[in-house]
């Protein structure tokens, strides 16, 4: 699905909701767990386990690629999957929660290092910084715990930007039910036809905006994979479909009046 002509005048948009995870900031699995692959082998080894970092990792990724459960942090991790890639690991019952706790710490202390270090973030917040110039009112909505979005907000210096941050895990439900996008709504206090939202999902993001109203823009992940908690194969029906598709956020600010 490449870029599509837009079917709306872009200066009667007032107010435009994001999505977090891989439509303002990109996944960091794969370059935290990289970076620390050497750490989780040194912990391993401390606690008398010879597993390479390769097979941890290996273990690891299928795991967050598998396992999903409501408001479930993949981008900061949580324990429960943790301790499911060490039951894959073959570690003792025993051990798995006080390994799982040293795993952790370390994967959260390396995406604080891959977060404030993205260089992808400086041209996030100018495109914010401009959207706001141009009057746009700004509010993240994403199935998020409240304190893994905050933190990763603080890390990547973007919650200055936003009128309100919704999270899911506060509300107790996620997109892509209806009454989170209502609530969104109700935040900006405008018309559904004068609010667009921008997500990665074609089912959790674009798919209940269209259905509320609201413009909706694609933010295209090309050669992703599809995994228990985001299917960008998802097939939408033409009504459903995004009024335009992009593959940068830094594509907005032209885009919108």
């Amino acid at each position: 699905m490449g870029p599509r002509k837009i079917n709306f005048m872009p200066d009667s948009i007032d107010g435009i909701g994001f999505d977090y995870g891989n439509t303002l900031v990109s996944d960091p699995f794969e370059r935290v767990t990289k970076l620390k692959a050497n750490d989780f082998v040194a912990i391993m080894e401390a606690n008398r386990y010879e597993i390479s970092g390769r097979k941890l990792v290996k273990a690891w990724s299928e795991v967050n690629g598998r396992m999903n459960y409501p408001f479930c942090s993949h981008f900061c991790q949580e324990i429960p999957l943790v301790r499911a890639v060490l039951e894959r690991l073959k570690v003792k019952r025993s051990d798995r929660f006080r390994i799982s706790q040293q795993l952790l710490a370390s994967y959260r202390s390396g995406l604080k290092y891959v977060l404030k270090n993205d260089p992808a973030i400086p041209s996030v917040r100018n495109v914010l910084a401009e959207l706001k110039r141009k009057g746009k009112r700004l509010i993240i909505l994403s199935n998020e715990r409240v304190y893994a979005l905050d933190m990763q907000l603080q890390w990547t210096g973007l919650a200055g930007y936003f009128e309100k941050i919704i999270a899911s895990g506060k509300l107790g439900i996620e997109k892509p039910d209806p009454r989170i996008f209502r609530h969104m709504v109700r935040a900006f206090d405008l018309p559904e036809s004068k609010i667009l939202f921008v997500g990665d999902d074609p089912e959790r993001d674009i798919r209940p905006a269209k259905a509320l109203g609201m413009k909706a823009c694609l933010v295209e992940q090309p050669g992703s994979r599809a995994n228990a908690w985001r299917d960008y194969a998802f097939k939408l029906a033409d009504e459903e479909k995004p009024d335009f598709v992009i593959q940068s956020i830094g594509e907005l600010p032209a885009l919108i009046g």
